[in-house]
């Protein structure tokens, strides 16, 4: 059976994140590695999709360079700021899935240990602690392991 773990592009940093600092020993420690990396490949992908969204709204110079005035690229026209704005909203919430069949045993290991989770999370932390338990839950619950 296939195992396939969505996330939106926006959420890809974060949860990647909260995975490297997370306490894990053992096979669920090697599941965290694969699937950071995996994480990692997607978010690779929304990095690009980003600049090739973003790079027709910004001025470049004579090299093909975009122009950075007080810290930020300028745009080539300011009306057009909200349209950028929209298209990176749009994209951030557009939905990946990470396909991660070949890791499953290490993956579930994951899964059980962060079920079983011992340490205080708070704020942003229990948030995404929370996100990924969700998304490992319909792998692993809907089929009873």
């Amino acid at each position: 059976m296939s195992k396939l773990i969505e996330f939106e592009n926006g959420e890809l940093v974060a949860v990647g994140n909260f995975l490297a600092q997370a306490k894990l020993k053992g096979k669920a420690s090697r599941g965290r590695t694969k699937l950071i990396k995996l994480i990692e490949e997607k978010n690779k992908e929304y990095n690009e999709e980003r600049d090739t969204v973003r790079d027709p709204y910004f001025q470049v110079d004579d090299n093909g360079e975009k122009i950075v005035k007080d810290n930020k690229y300028v745009l080539k026209d300011t009306s057009k700021g909200k349209d950028l704005d929209k298209e990176l909203a749009d994209l951030a919430e557009e939905t990946v899935g990470i396909e991660f069949t070949e890791y499953n045993e290490k993956i579930k290991a994951l899964y059980d240990a962060l079920n079983n989770y011992n340490y205080e999370l708070s704020n942003a932390d229990a948030v995404i602690y929370d996100l990924l338990l969700d998304k490992l839950e319909e792998n692993y619950e809907k089929e009873g392991k």
